[in-house]
């Protein structure tokens, strides 16, 4: 007898080989579960999903033997109830740089609906709120703003289901961004709600990272910019692995550089021209969620020597909080 324990529903594929009897009374092979059982004899296959099934094989002392081949999974079914932010969808990559289909659901795009665009990038932090660069939307008519959910492709509708356009309801800039162009952060509003899929969901705010500086970490950022300085803007979502440096290593290049800001760099990478207001992103090693870092802000170049900045969110998350009122953040 085999008992499976799991929290999860159990999925069992079997595959039977043992002697054949009239109601397979000397040997049989069986799965028990609350409420009933399957049983089967000779050659046969199985199948069960539930919970907390029972595998029993009945054999008699004169058995001719035989054997059998179970494949036990545990599955932990998507739930958005459940999953509040920073799930990543596992999917199949080819190449080094473009993500796979919704590989990260929670990424969106700037829309500039006259043109067509996707002209900034943007992250979803709730139902109704994404977060942005402020020099994004800095002097834009919100009327002509459009947010994209659950994009991969920008040239075709036939890789995911998942794609959504909401019209904006309104963008807030920080109140010191105008002044000093140092707080380079905006919160969006959409008209309507977001669903949450697999494939679309919000990040993860670091309210248990405030002070983080994420030094000497790997981040990802994510992005639709241009592939190099100058050149052809990507159709599909890229991402760049980068890491962390002292903010001091960057005041060589940036010499206005405060506290609410995080510095990356890594060799031949880079996020590019339109990649700005897209996520930093940063896998919490305990709960393996993904956490927002960082907001692209600025560069000096694609891929250049020059490292980049972003703007820290933990430095921002009493802002956040205060004009999505309302909002229960977990």
């Amino acid at each position: 007898m085999w008992q499976t324990k799991s929290p999860y529903v159990t999925k069992i594929n079997c595959s039977v080989e043992i002697p054949a009897s009239n109601g397979c009374e000397q040997e049989s092979f069986s799965i028990e579960f609350t409420g009933g059982n399957i049983q089967n004899c000779g050659f046969s296959t199985l199948g069960f999903e539930g919970i907390d099934p029972i595998i029993k094989l009945n054999s008699s002392s004169s058995s001719q033997g035989g054997r059998f081949l179970c494949k036990i999974q545990a599955e932990n079914p998507f739930d958005e109830n459940n999953c509040k932010c920073g799930w990543k969808k596992v999917t199949r990559i080819v190449g080094g740089t473009e993500t796979g289909v919704n590989e990260y659901p929670m990424m969106c795009g700037l829309v500039d609906i006259n043109e067509k665009i996707i002209y900034c990038g943007c992250t979803i932090i709730s139902e109704q709120y994404v977060l942005t660069a402020a020099h994004c939307i800095e002097n834009k008519d919100i009327t002509r703003i459009g947010i994209l959910v659950g994009e991969h492709d920008v040239t075709t509708g036939e890789e995911t289901n998942a794609t959504k356009l909401f019209l904006v309801n309104k963008c807030i800039m920080h109140p010191s961004y105008k002044e000093n162009k140092q707080d380079d952060i905006a919160v969006c509003k959409i008209i309507g709600t977001i669903n949450y899929s697999a494939e679309v969901g919000p990040v993860c705010l670091p309210f248990h990272h405030k002070q983080d500086t994420f030094e000497d970490n790997d981040v990802v950022a994510l992005g639709w910019g241009l592939k190099q300085f100058g050149g052809a803007k990507s159709t599909t979502l890229q991402k760049v692995n980068l890491t962390v440096i002292n903010l001091t290593n960057c005041k060589d290049y940036y010499h206005e550089l405060t506290n609410s800001d995080i510095c990356t760099y890594s060799p031949g990478k880079d996020s590019c021209q339109m990649d700005s207001g897209g996520p930093l992103l940063w896998q919490d090693p305990t709960t393996r969620k993904l956490v927002l870092a960082g907001i692209i802000s600025k560069g000096i170049g694609c891929a250049s020597d020059e490292p980049a900045v972003e703007k820290r969110t933990g430095a921002y998350i009493d802002w956040i909080q205060s004009i999505t009122s309302g909002k229960n953040w977990q």
